[in-house]
């Protein structure tokens, strides 16, 4: 888009108004004499032999302002698709401009968050003398886990938009559960889950970017114990791995019910951005899943993934690319 926009469109309007303004003097000051000249003419003693003189004059005068004000009307046009044209390019320019907003901040929350989870588990493991060794050594895991998510995830962020990993794989959803689990109890939060031995189909990182964050705004927004509970289910579209993720809390507020996977919309007791849910809304959609709210008396989000698991057999793992880093696969996680 050119910088001078400004300046075209000021040269725009102001050519459109001076030919404007010209055409329609020229015309009226035309069209006036002619009907002045009329009379004098006509009353001439010789008035017979000279009626033709104020229609010639009248009609000549009444072309020459229809040719000037067509002629206006043809500039003021061309102005004005040129305006739209600027002003479309301005918009298309602002709605990128606004989606790389969004990107930076979806981003910039998920490591945000991600950092809290690390951050609490390094001051529990220098501060804590009475830790279990094993879940001392079961903290050091996940921190090196959720480094290593949070190194791929500023990775991702440097292609811009839509390049969260959402590749076909295998999805250990009860790994993904215990990494989290244990860095937001580090935090205070207690998370209560049961082993389901589920297989998504997926991306590892994706799908904890997603419980991450309907475990974050449980935490935030409910009392005690954030409850995750996993299953399987059989669907149109196929067998279905189902993670649901609940808190004691108020709940969702009535005003934004319908509309809380929106960019920005948030209750109005909420402290939060936003930004969270419609993330992982588009996420969940972008594996072939889903994320809704479900009206039950405890505040649940179910989340729904395609399962990797088809007749008793595990779908095979989607190979990365030379050189590519595996989700999870320090971990023991199969993933894209």
């Amino acid at each position: 888009m050119s910088t001078s926009i400004f300046t075209s469109i000021s040269s725009g309007w102001l050519g459109t108004a001076y030919a404007t303004t010209t055409a329609v003097f020229i015309g009226v000051q035309s069209f006036l004499i002619a009907i002045l000249q009329g009379p004098w003419v006509t009353f001439d003693a010789s008035g017979h032999i000279f009626w033709l003189l104020p229609l010639i004059v009248l009609s000549s005068s009444l072309a020459a302002a229809a040719f000037l004000l067509q002629g206006g009307v043809r500039i003021y046009r061309r102005v004005c698709a040129a305006e739209a044209r600027e002003a479309d390019e301005v918009y298309s320019d602002l709605l990128s401009a606004r989606e790389i907003q969004r990107v930076h901040r979806a981003r910039m929350h998920e490591v945000t968050s991600t950092l809290a989870g690390i951050r609490s588990a390094s001051e529990l493991l220098c501060t804590s003398e009475t830790l279990d060794p094993d879940r001392r050594v079961a903290m050091m895991s996940m921190m090196g886990s959720e480094l290593r998510r949070l190194e791929r995830l500023v990775r991702a962020q440097r292609g811009g938009a839509d390049t969260a990993p959402v590749d076909a794989g295998v999805v250990d959803v009860d790994m993904v559960l215990h990494n989290l689990a244990l860095a937001h109890e580090a935090g205070g939060t207690t998370v209560v889950h049961t082993p389901s031995t589920a297989l998504a189909a997926g991306s590892s990182d994706a799908v904890a970017e997603i419980l991450n964050v309907l475990i974050d705004n449980a935490a935030k927004h409910g009392s005690g114990a954030v409850e995750v509970a996993v299953r399987h289910a059989s669907e149109t579209s196929g067998p279905m791995v189902v993670i649901e993720v609940s808190d004691d809390g108020s709940g969702v507020a009535p005003e934004v019910h319908d509309r809380i996977f929106e960019w920005g919309v948030r209750g109005p007791d909420s402290g939060g951005q936003g930004i969270g849910l419609n993330v992982a809304h588009k996420l969940a959609a972008r594996m072939g899943g889903s994320l809704r709210l479900a009206v039950r008396a405890r505040t649940t989000f179910v989340v729904t993934l395609p399962s990797a698991v088809i007749e008793g057999h595990p779908v095979p793992a989607t190979e990365p690319a030379a050189g590519s880093e595996k989700e999870g696969a320090a971990d023991g996680v199969v993933a894209a």
